[in-house]
């Protein structure tokens, strides 16, 4: 490899990085103000939130990874011009084509890597911190009373102590009410308490000494009007927990593995095969369950010899009418309750009609979501190539390195691809355009941006000089 190479590609790899790691903390910071209710409280050990947020930063390396190539191209490629290197280069007879060529091998082996990861990696980085955000919502808010307030995580127990030490877990002034199957079934007052854990962590001991506890009584038998209580004083009482339901158990992860979110494109195409065949056959056997309710009330109704071919070759399933029945030969009565019984069926089959039609909406949007994953495998690579090729004539066209200028349009152009694939998503879930349309949608408009940049770069065009724009209106302005 030539040094020039060696040096493009050092080039690119240094801001490539810095705005990778930037746009995943940033990623990262706001999953976590999403889920901070539900983390907050719950006494998760480190690793788990280690674990937690190490999978969620997999499942952003498809927003990260575009922006990082857009910016780290418009950065390297306006350095060389800012610091005319690549005049330089362009004087000794390379092309900005030429110049590119590095660049675009290493940009493809990185959208090579970017397939496999969404196709292999992504699929089990979703399932996993699902199922650990699953494990956290279900878990109950660790042991933690505060003094002055009623605690009431535990089941059947409401607590409340005035003064509370945390390293030695005594208790001073402990209320407690038991609950019962209608209100509270006892009352326990005790002046001091400690709480005390089992070597497994599975129970916890709440010991009271000097105390009294007020219990009610069922009525008697006798005396149903009457509901005594019970006073009894103590000098030391023991209060046993169960906490095995404020430990954290890990779920059967085999539940979240059917979604299409986290399949790999094999998986997907499969789904996609056996959903669509079973909604086929859904719809054939609904199909037939409505041509076989109808009945046709016709005076002039006469069986036709062709009737037989006809009705065969439109609906192969359809069941012959044995009887004709003529209104004419009905009485009056008989027409009227015949006709009151087929407004019932026919509203029958109209709430049949509606229901079906919500199902089959259903199975669109079904069958929609897998075909959209089973895109998005192959888009963000696509993707990746394309803001390369927008990137890098943008940055040898406006000739300005740092992070100003080359932070400004890169910002605007990955807002635009961000616009376009939410839209894009948008639609297909809306049923609006079909999900290959639409998550293909941002490719196809940028392609020729893309393709318009790198023809004005390697042209030497002074898109964005405003001095060029301004030479031409006073050449109109003396014109006129």
């Amino acid at each position: 490899m030539k040094r020039l190479h060696i040096f493009i590609i050092k080039s690119f790899i240094g801001p490539f990085l810095i705005t990778f790691f930037i746009a995943m903390f940033f990623l990262v910071m706001q999953f976590l103000w999403k889920y901070i209710d539900d983390l907050i409280g719950k006494g998760l050990e480190l690793s788990i939130l280690l674990e937690l947020l190490f999978y969620v930063s997999a499942t952003l390396i498809p927003l990260a990874l575009p922006l990082a190539v857009l910016f780290s191209s418009i950065m390297t490629y306006g350095n060389l011009a800012e610091h005319n290197e690549l005049t330089a280069l362009k004087a000794s007879g390379m092309s900005l084509m030429k110049v590119m060529r590095p660049m675009f091998f290493f940009v493809l082996l990185l959208s090579l890597g970017a397939f496999y990861f969404t196709n292999y990696m992504l699929p089990i980085a979703n399932y996993k911190w699902r199922a650990i955000i699953y494990d956290i919502t279900e878990t109950k808010p660790t042991f933690g009373i505060t003094p002055g307030v009623f605690y009431k995580d535990i089941d059947g127990y409401h607590i409340k102590v005035d003064k509370k030490n945390d390293n030695t877990g005594e208790l001073e002034g402990v209320l407690i009410y038991e609950n019962g199957e209608q209100t509270v079934a006892k009352t326990i007052k005790s002046k001091n308490g400690q709480m005390l854990r089992s070597d497994d962590n599975r129970y916890m001991f709440l010991k009271l000494t000097s105390g009294v506890m007020y219990e009610k009584l069922a009525p008697t038998v006798i005396q149903k009007d009457k509901y005594p209580f019970q006073k009894t004083f103590f000098e030391e009482a023991i209060i046993k927990f169960d906490l095995s339901s404020f430990e954290m158990e890990e779920s059967d992860e085999d539940m979240f593995k059917r979604e299409f979110e986290m399949m790999n494109f094999i998986q997907l195409s499969e789904a996609i095969d056996s959903i669509s065949t079973r909604y086929e056959k859904e719809d054939d056997d609904f199909s037939r369950v409505v041509i076989n309710q109808m009945v046709t009330l016709n005076n002039s109704f006469e069986i036709d010899s062709t009737l037989d071919s006809t009705s065969q070759a439109m609906v192969p399933d359809m069941e012959p009418i044995d009887t004709i029945i003529r209104l004419d030969s009905l009485h009056e009565s008989e027409i009227t309750q015949d006709l009151t019984a087929a407004q019932s069926e026919i509203r029958g089959t109209k709430d049949m009609l509606f229901g079906n039609q919500r199902m089959v909406e259903a199975h669109r949007t079904n069958l929609d979501q897998y075909k959209t994953t089973w895109h998005q495998k192959f888009t963000l690579p696509i993707a990746v190539l394309v803001l390369f090729f927008i990137g890098a004539p943008l940055g040898a066209i406006i000739k300005k390195g740092g992070l100003g200028t080359p932070l400004v349009f890169a910002t605007l152009f990955f807002l635009l691809y961000y616009i376009l694939t939410i839209m894009g998503e948008n639609m297909v879930a809306s049923g609006f355009i079909t999900p290959w349309k639409g998550m293909w949608m941002s490719t196809i408009i940028l392609s020729p941006l893309g393709a318009f940049l790198t023809y004005k770069a390697a042209n030497d065009s002074a898109l964005f000089d405003l001095d060029v724009y301004k030479k031409y209106f006073r050449k109109l302005l003396r014109k006129d």
